[in-house]
């Protein structure tokens, strides 16, 4: 079985040999939900939710931002529960410094991209 393709189109994302149509986050998390981690589909997945993430001006509701980060944690093995973005950004953090590593210098980037996304999106709720 060959690797899904994708296409980004101006207003949506088609993974083609499957014909999924994804227009906005929430449509990619509700087949992320759906789909096995196993599933040739989720290398498809994943590289979708990169995208989202590498421009979170796409993604419009506050539950969506949370929902790409909770997955993107979850597929790096990181326990978040009962912290803040906030909080597993520097706990992240002060793990790189302690073994003097960058090796969580991306998902502290896209944490710290999240709490600006999310505060951007409830001052427009305001």
């Amino acid at each position: 079985m060959s690797k899904p393709t994708f296409t980004l189109q101006t207003d949506h994302i088609l993974i083609t040999d499957q014909q999924i149509c994804i227009s906005r986050a929430g449509d990619l998390l509700e087949r992320y939900v759906q789909t096995d981690d196993s599933a040739p589909l989720m290398a498809s997945l994943r590289t979708v939710r990169d995208h989202y993430l590498n421009d979170l001006d796409q993604v419009n509701s506050p539950g969506e931002v949370t929902g790409l980060i909770a997955w993107l944690l979850r597929d790096h093995n990181i326990q978040h529960e009962g912290e803040s973005f906030a909080e597993t950004a520097d706990r992240l953090c002060d793990l790189d410094n302690n073994t003097d590593s960058r090796l969580y210098s991306t998902l502290i980037y896209h944490l710290r991209d999240a709490i600006e996304r999310l505060d951007d999106l409830e001052l427009f709720e305001d």
